[in-house]
């Protein structure tokens, strides 16, 4: 897993970070450890300079789990830390109890703080053990949190080693005096209150023998019955025919192949239920998966009498299904075959079968068309327990998303469309307009902005102030032309989103993409004006104010940087260079310029190549020819070969030589 990168704006190192995260996501969705199945490691310190040794397998530490963090507890009181280890895959805990034998002393204590200076709980707290004969204490500091998807016990556990002799304890309570306490003997299990002058024995608890047991992990199976959330739409299935899979009335759609045991068995099971599938009106659809011609996957239908009509199945209506049965499960697993879909008469998925399915069970999840949210939670739970929120209503995106990262953009828009006109579909206002503006958003990346704008206005429509739909909409008007329409989106979501640096960067690429610079130089002043204390903003102005001839402005700006922020020194640099080698005589300040780098590379103890270059640009305005070309030919020695630096510097090393000044041409 590659670092965060330093620059959230640049391109250094981003890639990679990104693609470290899509491998991580990867592993995850499919299942797989992240740490390559590796065992847990404990090593022990065996001092004087020693290395560590790895002792894991003699401590029973050493299993095989996708481990992520321990919490330390003294579980049973016996004056030794035991540890809780958490993992991503089962057993999603484990405890491992210390049984070691130790003749050490230990002191564990519980802090609690008055409620008003301190944090009842007291973190941040900091406790020194003082023993005899010892100068330096022991110290421990209560944490909120110590790892990663775990947390420690709030007693905090001190060794003191053999035949321990305790002077005193002093408590730095955060926010308030410390508070020394005395009389304290080891292996104790105390209470310290915030104001109280003496320790608490903690009171006794009844003890629970731990018995040590094997983990036993169910047989691994693709079998599965599986109850997706309400409001899961079918997608529209092609089939080689160039037609569709006819949905009308309860469907169960059977993916299968001929060369399929599995698949031969449940085919010759529900051809014999034939007139049972007729009379719960449930209508049968297989869908044969085999890419070789239908003649052999209808000679084995014909060997079984089967009635049912089979169609060859599309990969397109594969990838479908595939998508949609990955974005319920959360697993990129391959759909095996024989896997079927149960679905409503409107189109809503209501279950999903991996493996035999028998037609008592269908019928019964046929019922499921009309549960209630908390019935369908309930029927696709294989455990009971009681619930701490209501049901989540169902999202077209996740296979929408589903499709895209499989390059599918065409099918994701299309099965966004057909999602959005079910009228199962459910969600409040929020869930509603992002499902308009990934459709949106589609439709825009495969250049369809008109198409995309009707969905992103109804977006807008449920919720007005939403930067990301505002942001999209100003695009979309701009790629169809309609300039205008996009400027005034613009300009009303920078009233409602004034801080938003996202909002001016769009408006301004999209002014310079249709090659107006006036209403680049109006966006990038609004900018610094809603924003007047960014002084990147500001700078930014500069440069296009140098680049669209207004030097003048561009010098005040660089003052007005200077005296809100005087550390930014890129402003420094760029407004000497204006005051020295600007074409307008007028706007050149020969003695300023020279002050302003000589400053700079005083502050830079002339080891800044940048401000060094600035000085030589301001002794050759001076006329100090010689000057700056001796700046120049230390330049020249540590320049890297053929970088756009060194040709910078070797073209001005030519002005200099031929005693000319240095004017900067880009500037009108």
């Amino acid at each position: 897993m590659s670092q965060s990168p330093l620059d959230p704006r640049g391109t250094a190192g981003l890639q990679s970070y990104r693609q470290g995260w899509q491998a991580l996501n990867r592993l995850l969705h499919e299942n797989k450890s992240f740490s390559g199945r590796e065992t847990n490691n404990a090593f022990l310190n065996c001092g004087n300079g020693k290395p560590f040794a790895d002792v894991s397998t003699a401590i029973g530490w050493d299993f095989a789990d996708d481990a992520r963090a321990i919490g330390l507890i003294d579980y049973d009181h016996d004056g030794d830390l035991d540890l809780f280890v958490t993992n991503r895959t089962a057993p999603r805990v484990r405890l491992l109890q210390n049984n070691l034998k130790s003749e050490s002393d230990f002191l564990s204590l519980h802090l609690t703080g008055d409620g008003k200076s301190t944090p009842r709980d007291a973190i941040g707290a900091r406790v020194e053990v003082h023993l005899k004969d010892q100068p330096i204490p022991h110290l421990r500091t209560l944490h909120a949190g110590q790892s990663f998807l775990a947390q420690s016990s709030r007693w905090l556990h001190f060794g003191l080693g053999k035949k321990a002799v305790i002077e005193k304890v002093i408590v730095r309570w955060p926010g308030a005096k410390s508070q020394t306490y005395t009389g304290i003997k080891a292996n104790q299990h105390l209470h310290l209150i915030q104001g109280s002058i003496a320790a608490t024995p903690r009171q006794g608890r009844q003890e629970t023998a731990l018995k040590p047991g094997p983990h036993p992990l169910p047989e691994k199976t693709s079998i599965a019955r599986i109850i997706p959330p309400a409001g899961h739409a079918i997608p529209t299935l092609p089939v080689s025919e160039g037609q569709s899979v006819n949905l009308s009335g309860t469907t169960l759609i059977a993916l299968w192949s001929h060369t399929c045991p599995h698949c031969q068995e449940k085919l010759r099971t529900w051809s014999g239920e034939a007139e049972k599938f007729k009379t719960s009106g449930i209508n049968l659809a297989l869908l044969c998966t085999d890419q070789e011609p239908r003649d052999e996957a209808d000679a084995f239908l014909k060997s079984i009498k089967s009635p049912f009509l089979t169609q060859m199945a599309a990969p397109e209506a594969v990838e479908l299904l595939d998508a949609l049965h990955a974005s319920i499960i959360d697993l990129w697993i391959p759909i095996p075959v024989p896997t079927s879909f149960l679905v409503s008469n409107e189109g809503q998925l209501l279950a999903i079968y991996r493996g035999p399915a028998s037609l008592a069970q269908i019928i019964s999840d046929t019922k499921l068309a009309s549960a209630t949210a908390e019935e369908r939670r309930l029927a696709g739970t294989p455990f009971s327990g009681r619930w701490t929120g209501k049901p989540t209503p169902s999202s077209p995106q996740r296979t929408a998303q589903q499709l895209v990262q499989r390059a599918q953009p065409d099918l994701s828009i299309n099965y966004l469309r057909s999602s959005l006109a079910k009228p199962f579909l459910q969600g409040n206002k929020f869930t509603q307009s992002d499902n308009l503006l990934l459709l949106g958003q589609l439709l825009g990346q495969q250049g369809r902005p008109a198409e995309a704008l009707t969905h992103l206005e109804a977006a807008r429509q449920l919720l007005p102030k939403d930067i990301r739909i505002l942001r999209l909409i100003a695009t979309a008007y701009a790629e169809t032309g309609n300039l205008a329409e996009s400027y005034a989106t613009f300009d009303s979501t920078m009233k409602l989103h004034p801080q938003n640096l996202d909002i001016y960067d769009d408006a301004i690429g999209i002014a310079l993409k249709a090659k107006d610079p006036a209403q680049a130089l109006n966006y990038r002043q609004k900018s610094v004006t809603n924003n007047p204390r960014n002084p990147i903003l500001r700078y930014r102005l500069v440069l296009f104010q140098l680049e669209q001839g207004q030097p003048a402005d561009a010098v005040a700006n660089c003052k007005t940087i200077l005296s809100t922020s005087p550390k930014f020194l890129e402003a420094a640099n760029l407004l000497s260079r204006i005051l020295s080698t600007h074409p307008n005589d007028k706007i050149r300040s020969p003695e300023e310029s020279f002050a302003l780098a000589s400053r700079l590379c005083q502050l830079s103890k002339n080891k800044n190549a940048n401000h060094l270059l600035t000085l030589a640009y301001a002794q050759a305005n001076l006329g100090k020819f010689e000057a700056a070309t001796n700046t120049l030919n230390l330049l020249t020695q540590v320049a890297p070969p053929d970088s756009p630096f060194t040709k910078e510097v070797n073209a001005a090393l030519q002005k200099t030589i031929a005693n000319q000044v240095i004017r900067n041409p880009a500037w009108k």
